[in-house]
């Protein structure tokens, strides 16, 4: 109780220097009616958008997690971190194939401002759904899933499926392959951790970035991966060129890019869009 009525304080203290329409509440208002209930609600709203939990069957979160929006930097603790699965291991089909998924990803293409300053802010605003059926992000695809014009990325979503216990690490290897130099953001994280924040100006033609790895120890079941992918040139989105999740498995030396096995959607989620 004291721990909530801690936040509560903190919520009214916020909303009552930032939120102008909360304090006319508050003081033309009855006000332990008006900005008691004013504050419950963003307490609600703040702990309902501040996580992303496990959770049982064969679900999978649909909201964006806020570290794809990224609106203040998240720390970094020490590696390597410690994760539940997001998803239970499902049962094999007659196939090999897991029960409930297919091979690829999903998720959705959002709107990007860019400031003077080069700050990228991604917006969770779906224009469009987007399905990819392999494990490689072509950014051919995204600007093809997008608007005609504008600025967009790809906010992409993936299970990554454990099934031997141990150290594993993650990082993204970006190839631009255009005629002309593009910028681009690069962001990459689990459930709860962010991995990659990124964003890489006057990228030249044939270009490679492979960026550090995480690390994380993973018990068996489907590690959920997520981010924010796209390049632009000036007001609008740009290709081609790839985004390759890389992993280094329990064992392993070096990362290699995830096989078309690894990275599983539910397989009721719908086709993407397109123009």
């Amino acid at each position: 109780m004291r721990l909530f009525a801690g936040k509560l304080a903190f919520v009214h203290r916020t909303l009552w220097e930032r939120d102008g329409v909360y304090r006319w509440a508050a003081l033309l208002g009855p006000p332990p009616l008006t900005g008691c209930a004013l504050a419950a609600l963003a307490l609600i709203l703040w702990n309902h958008f501040s996580h992303v939990t496990p959770v049982p069957g064969n679900d999978v979160p649909d909201s964006d997690a806020p570290w794809a929006h990224w609106s203040r930097p998240l720390p970094r603790g020490d590696q390597p971190y410690t994760e539940a699965p997001t998803v239970a291991l499902p049962q094999k089909d007659a196939n090999g194939g897991f029960v409930g998924f297919e091979p690829g990803w999903f998720g959705n293409i959002v709107p990007m401002t860019v400031a003077a300053t080069m700050d990228v802010d991604v917006i969770a605003s779906p224009i469009t759904s987007l399905a990819l059926d392999g494990p490689t992000i072509p950014l051919a695809r995204v600007l093809d899933a997008g608007p005609p014009n504008g600025l967009f990325v790809a906010a992409p979503r993936t299970l990554f499926v454990v099934q031997t216990p141990g150290l594993y690490a993650f990082s993204v290897r970006l190839t631009w392959s255009g005629t002309q130099s593009a910028n681009c953001v690069v962001r990459l994280g689990s459930a709860h951790h962010r991995m990659i924040r990124s964003v890489n100006l006057n990228v030249a033609s044939e270009t490679v970035l492979n960026y550090a790895p995480t690390e994380f120890r993973l018990q068996p079941g489907l590690f959920l991966l997520q981010g924010a992918i796209g390049c632009w040139r000036g007001a609008q989105a740009a290709a081609p060129g790839t985004v390759t999740v890389l992993v280094r498995r329990p064992g392993e030396v070096e990362p290699t890019p995830v096989a078309a096995d690894e990275v599983i959607r539910p397989r009721h989620r719908g086709a993407a869009g397109g123009r």
